[in-house]
Formats: structure tokens, sequence, C-alpha cells
């Protein structure tokens, strides 16, 4: 897979993440589109069981790719995802 490289992941997560946050990181992106994978995949599965999709965000689909991966990664680069991270314990 060479589209969206990972660069282009970073700055999409840059420019939608907090401006207080660090720097996003190729292991934040990892677990951003992992997560976000897994919403496509949990709303994708219970539309056919008839149970409520309050938990869920509906897809944005702009893309012809049917792997629920490149599709996060794809919303992920074009700053769709946002992302926030825990404070840090003492």
């Amino acid at each position: 897979m060479n589209r969206p490289t990972i660069d282009e992941i970073l700055a999409g997560l840059a420019a939608a993440c907090d401006d207080d946050a660090e720097e996003p990181n190729r292991y934040m992106a990892v677990m951003v589109c992992a997560k976000r994978a897994r919403q496509i995949n949990s709303y994708y599965h219970s539309l056919g069981e008839g149970s409520p999709l309050d938990g869920f965000a509906p897809p944005p689909i702009s893309s012809f790719s049917r792997n629920y991966l490149s599709i996060a990664m794809a919303e992920a680069a074009r700053g769709e995802i946002g992302c926030r991270l825990r404070p840090t314990r003492p």
C-alpha cells in the first residue's frame, strides 16, 4: 500500500488534533486508524442486526476501497479524524 503515505496521515492528524497536544507519531497514527477501522466495521455489521447506532459515527465514504483500514487511513490523511491524548498520570 502506498497511498496514503505515512507522511500524509501524520500531516492530516496534526491538522485535526488539538493544538496543545504533542506532534503525532507513527504509533499514534496506527492506534487512531485502527480504532476508526473498528468503528466502521462495527457500524456496517450492526446495520443488518437492527440495533441502534448511537455509539457509532457513520463513515463519510469518499473512497472506492472496501477495506475498512484503507478507508480509515484515507480519512486520517484528509484530516477528518481528530484525536485527543489522555493526560499522563504523575
